[in-house]
């Protein structure tokens, strides 16, 4: 496994995630008053990734559980 080898492993922070988003909101707000193809594209993919994430959301399982049941210490 590559920990054995020195490679660190990091989560980018919750906080480091809502800027991104934030920043990312700003742009596409920009880029949609400037260019109307990019707000109907936008507005398209944000409609599907809507419908996809409610569905991915309700049905996959957080894998958390198995892991930590299996391979936290105790």
């Amino acid at each position: 496994m590559s920990k054995n080898k020195g490679v660190k492993f990091y989560k980018t922070p919750d906080a480091v995630l809502r800027a991104q988003l934030a920043a990312w909101d700003k742009v596409t707000a920009a880029k949609s008053a400037d260019n109307p193809a990019f707000k109907k594209a936008l507005e398209s993919m944000r409609a599907f990734a809507g419908r996809a994430a409610h569905w991915q959301n309700d049905t996959n399982v957080d894998f958390k559980m198995a892991y930590n049941h299996y391979f936290a210490k105790k």
